[in-house]
């Protein structure tokens, strides 16, 4: 069931930014076993996927601290050495963004912009069509940017560009989105981490981890003893019911949707625990008067704990020939899982 829910709320996510990521394909990709090219939705699914596994295999103390928080975020050590770089600007403080990049960024500094005007009409050809001449200024202007923003002079440099807004103050909302989650430790539980979630929706502490606030919110709950052993899905919630969270909307508006959230997320869970146990109570009817040495009941429960199961996956954990495996799967018959390829080799078995 941790697994099952880890890859419901990868979908979920990915719908809900607007995305579309078929389950099976997720399952799929995230065995190594696809069926087709995958597509950029699957693969982000897939990285929400392995996140969502390292943060439960890890104590919700550890991730809630401020300081893992930032760590996780980027936002405790410097993009660039000091002294670097092409335009030569200071260090670029995780905290506050250094004034020259921010007044270049908000066309406040007329030095640096006579200089790139200079450029401009030393790289532009007077005979050039004037449609032509205002595409390449900007490109110049964006290969500028980017220029200032990256550290192109070492090759680690070079390896991890990104495209960052500098007057996006990461620190500042990080630390607006700890101090929602030291209030709320008053608080019950679900409200704790309705709150958490609303605040990170409206404060965004993150450019590049927007889906993170849903793990967080959800790792609130396992703190505080509701979720021991998992992750509740909040994601999951939230795509099910029909509120949609809007920054436009009122703060008491806002956090009840979301407890609605919860409560659609735990009723799907229960739903489906439901299902797979009468899936489980189907195929265990094929081991009624069997041979106490059969294995077809242990592929039963690879089936139930595993969300995909391939006949080389059966044969090395049951310790059988893949031939045997083959036999098994004859016999389950109607009761079998559904194939999930579908191919005729290298098939793969789940309950989806």
């Amino acid at each position: 069931m941790r697994q099952r829910g880890h890859a419901f709320e990868a979908q979920a996510l990915i719908a809900l930014a607007g995305g579309l990521c078929p389950l099976e394909d997720l399952i799929l990709h995230d065995a190594g076993m696809d069926v087709r090219s995958p597509t950029r939705e699957i693969t982000r699914a897939a990285a929400m996927l392995d996140e969502r596994r390292r943060l439960a295999r890890r104590e919700p103390t550890g991730i809630l601290s401020p300081d893992a928080v930032r760590g996780r975020l980027g936002l405790t050590q410097p993009r660039r050495p000091e002294g670097s770089g092409r335009s030569g600007a200071a260090l670029v403080s995780t905290d506050r963004i250094s004034a020259p990049w921010e007044e270049s960024y908000r066309g406040e500094d007329d030095d640096d912009r006579i200089g790139e005007d200079q450029e401009l009409e030393d790289d532009t050809d007077p005979a050039t069509d004037p449609a032509f001449a205002e595409i390449d200024a900007l490109l110049a202007r964006t290969r500028n940017k980017l220029d200032s923003w990256n550290d192109l002079s070492s090759d680690a440099g070079r390896k991890s560009l990104t495209l960052r807004d500098p007057a996006y103050d990461g620190a500042g909302r990080c630390q607006r989105w700890l101090a929602v989650l030291e209030e709320g430790r008053g608080l019950p539980a679900t409200l704790a981490a309705a709150l958490a979630l609303d605040a990170w929706l409206a404060l965004e502490p993150s450019e590049r981890a927007g889906e993170l606030g849903f793990a967080l919110a959800a790792i609130v709950l396992r703190q505080r003893g509701l979720a021991q052993a998992h992750l509740p899905t909040l994601g999951l919630g939230l795509r099910l019911g029909r509120f949609r969270w809007g920054p436009h909307q009122a703060l008491s508006v806002r956090v009840g949707g979301l407890l609605g959230a919860l409560t659609e997320a735990a009723a799907f869970v229960q739903a489906d625990c439901d299902r797979l146990s009468l899936a489980r109570e189907l195929m265990l009817r094929k081991c009624e008067n069997r041979r106490g040495n059969s294995k077809l009941a242990e592929l039963i429960v690879l089936f139930v704990s595993s969300p995909l199961v391939t006949v080389q996956l059966a044969a090395a954990r049951l310790k059988v020939t893949p031939q045997a495996v083959e036999a098994m799967l004859k016999e389950l018959g109607a009761s079998l899982p559904r194939e999930l390829t579908g191919r005729k080799r290298y098939r793969a078995w789940g309950i989806v």
